[in-house]
């Protein structure tokens, strides 16, 4: 399955997912979780996948929770 906030492989047993939102050093917004999730599951379900690695990029691994998007849900207060 392709993504738009995550890149997954599996190879020689091993699921690989990488976050991959290198404009904002892979902060996790509610996409990228969901990404996370559907790629986990169907990683845990996938008879071939022995271990899950997940990784960041050269600069960060993850820097945190996107502050963009507390913003809108505060708003909604």
């Amino acid at each position: 399955m392709t993504y738009k906030t995550i890149i997954s492989e599996i190879e020689n047993n091993i699921g690989l997912i990488t976050l991959n939102r290198p404009e904002a050093l892979n902060a996790l917004n509610s996409e990228l979780i969901g990404e996370m999730d559907q790629c986990l599951r169907a990683m845990d379900n996938d008879d071939r996948v022995r271990v899950i690695v997940i990784t960041g990029s050269d600069k960060a691994f993850a820097a945190g929770a996107d502050i963009n998007e507390f913003d809108d849900n505060l708003k909604r207060y």
